[in-house]
């Protein structure tokens, strides 16, 4: 069989895979290393060690550094690709003219290049990057920051127009299709991630959960409707673990006698807080993407409950509990908390979970880059 070569443009290094776009990135390397795939990986680097375990899934891995100056501020391309320029990817994509895949309209600066002109050139969209920094704006509370994102949100808008030139784009979700076909070919590529049984214990737990990078506004104020809106009017505990959050969400933490805070877990510590709870508590105010957190929680969790937008088009609905009001978060919690997870459940739960399976997804991806070749007869 030919080697099939492949470049992947990483927007950040993509181990430890900690976090949504990292755990998408590593685990779809590793799945295509799997299938025969040999890698050669390109991250931009900033705020994150190099890595040599991604030694073992690629070829090479070349790092470049991202360029943070504020004078790409002022560019009319969206800072989020103009700080992923480097004349050093693009010698490297040039030397070696296999298929690439961008990971996030983040990395696409070089997407058609004239000197890359008949190179098959796939963009990953983990979500609608426009509707995405929309969305960050308005739950952003900083006016400056507001602004700042409330312009990306513009400039990625018109950004988009460079995906006409794509070979394909790999949407995350059935509702990010239907929006990236107006723009190119696009197919559904679930997102990639660490789980491959369901490890949910049966019986109950004492506690709900919400988990999440709490540095990021949205997570921030899911943390903060759950704790005013929701629990505070119930004598049951909730647990919220997450990164860096803010001494504002400590301090609203510290006012109420059955929430508690696990700041900056370990991932083995998150996974056990995540199967121990009897209740997974999910809502979001961003209906984009697939928040890969929702996997983890279906994988090792027990009841989940979450909001509409959390769900939408990705497949899990029947997954889940769905409520839209504080009322129904209300109602919802109480009824479940004397519920056992039964084994019944896990299976159920497994069988909806089998459209997440990273192997099917790169096969996926493999019989797009290359298709099989028609048998003569």
């Amino acid at each position: 069989m030919k080697a099939k070569h492949l470049h992947i443009v990483a927007l950040n290094i993509p181990f430890p895979a900690n976090y949504g776009g990292a755990i998408d990135i590593y685990y779809k390397v590793k799945a295509l290393h799997e299938i025969g795939y040999t890698i050669h990986l390109h991250c931009f680097e900033y705020g994150r060690k190099r890595a040599e375990q991604l030694n073992s899934i690629c070829e090479s891995v070349h790092y470049y550094p991202r360029k943070m100056h504020w004078v790409n501020l002022l560019s009319k391309t969206p800072f989020i690709v103009k700080s992923r320029t480097s004349t050093q990817l693009l010698d490297n994509l040039i030397a070696k003219p296999f298929p690439i895949i961008y990971e996030g309209l983040h990395s696409c600066a070089y997407l058609n290049h004239p000197k890359l002109k008949g190179v098959p050139q796939y963009v990953r969209a983990h979500n609608v990057e426009q509707d995405y920094y929309r969305l960050l704006a308005q739950s952003e509370r900083s006016l400056f920051y507001k602004m700042y994102l409330y312009l990306e949100h513009l400039k990625i808008k018109k950004f988009e127009f460079k995906l006409f030139d794509a070979s394909g784009v790999f949407a995350i979700s059935d509702k990010d299709q239907d929006y990236f076909k107006e723009q190119a070919t696009s197919y559904i590529i679930r997102a990639f991630h660490p789980d491959t049984n369901v490890k949910s214990k049966t019986g109950l737990g004492n506690y709900a959960l919400y988990h999440g990078n709490l540095s990021v506004a949205e997570n921030e104020n899911a943390a903060l409707f759950l704790i005013k809106t929701v629990f505070k009017h119930l004598n049951y505990d909730l647990v919220i673990a997450g990164k860096n959050p803010s001494s504002s969400l400590r301090k609203e933490i510290r006012k109420h006698n059955n929430v508690r805070l696990v700041e900056d877990p370990q991932n083995s510590i998150l996974d056990k807080l995540i199967q121990e709870a009897h209740i997974q508590v999910l809502p979001t105010e961003q209906d984009t993407g697939i928040k890969l957190k929702l996997l983890k929680a279906l994988y090792l969790g027990r009841h989940c409950v979450v909001n509409t937008k959390m769900v939408n088009k990705t497949g899990l609905e029947k997954a889940c509990y769905i409520v839209n009001n504080q009322k129904e978060w209300l109602r919802k919690i109480k009824e479940l908390q004397k519920i056992p997870f039964e084994n019944s459940d896990i299976q159920k739960r497994t069988e909806i979970l089998k459209s997440y399976d990273n192997s099917l997804e790169a096969a996926k991806i493999d019989a797009i880059i290359f298709p099989p070749v028609p048998q003569s007869h």
